[in-house]
């Protein structure tokens, strides 16, 4: 069984303001014993060459993803490149893509039945086909786990599987919430396993205060921290 986390954010992303790098996280990825993560930026491919690099030479298979929305609703792609992305404008678009690519391309609905607008909701049931696999989120207390519920209902009703990521907003939520795939570290393997069901989600509950630290101390960082971008002081292509 091989660690992996396929939803995260960095300071890389358009639309948040966070205060670390791909690479820190990559860091992090590493000590923690991850196999395989995904960087999955708001409307936007994560494509800096130097940062995969960077993965492979550290042990690392960093997956290429994003977190696109449809309709104002979040989908999560994986191995798919920018300018394919930027040509997917609805979930219709994405169902062509879907026929054209294959077992090489994977799609997760992310946190669907969370109370925010741009979770999928209905549009989950509505459009199952589409999708892989369904997450549960990070975001639940001991005693309260309803719209985590829901998705595993709906994913047992269809016959999805159900994968567990961090959501990563900030370094310090990274390594509580992850899946174990019973696969080797590659992105074929990974994948079938995931369509396979050879997965066991890891979420552990978490507790007021972090709760209370993500959605208003961690935002009020977020608005001072602007975006954070790549730098390599000791690694770069002029000195590999």
């Amino acid at each position: 069984m091989i660690k992996v986390d396929l939803h995260m954010h960095t300071g890389d992303d358009p639309y948040d303001g966070l205060p670390y790098t791909a690479v820190q996280l990559i860091d992090k990825a590493v000590a923690l014993h991850y196999a395989a993560i995904a960087i999955t930026l708001h409307m936007k491919v994560f494509d800096d060459e130097r940062v995969f690099d960077y993965a492979r030479d550290r042990g690392l298979l960093l997956i290429q993803a994003v977190e696109w929305r449809f309709g104002g609703r979040d989908v999560l792609i994986y191995n798919i490149p920018p300018a394919d992305a930027a040509r997917l404008k609805t979930l219709a678009d994405l169902r062509a893509y879907r026929r054209e690519r294959g077992d090489d391309l994977l799609v997760v609905a992310p946190h669907p039945f969370y109370p925010a607008s741009h979770c999928l909701g209905r549009e989950l049931e509505r459009n199952i086909d589409l999708f892989d696999a369904i997450e549960v989120a990070g975001m639940h207390y001991r005693w309260f786990d309803a719209f985590n519920n829901r998705a595993r209902q709906v994913a047992s009703e269809h016959g999805k599987p159900v994968i567990a990521n961090s959501d990563t907003h900030g370094l310090w939520m990274f390594g509580r919430h992850y899946t174990l795939v019973d696969a080797v570290p590659t992105v074929p393997a990974i994948f079938k396993a995931i369509r396979q069901g050879k997965v066991q989600p890891v979420s552990p509950p978490v507790t007021l205060w972090e709760s209370l630290r993500m959605f208003i101390f961690d935002k009020l960082l977020e608005r001072k921290a602007g975006r954070v971008t790549v730098s390599f002081p000791a690694v770069s292509r002029a000195g590999r």
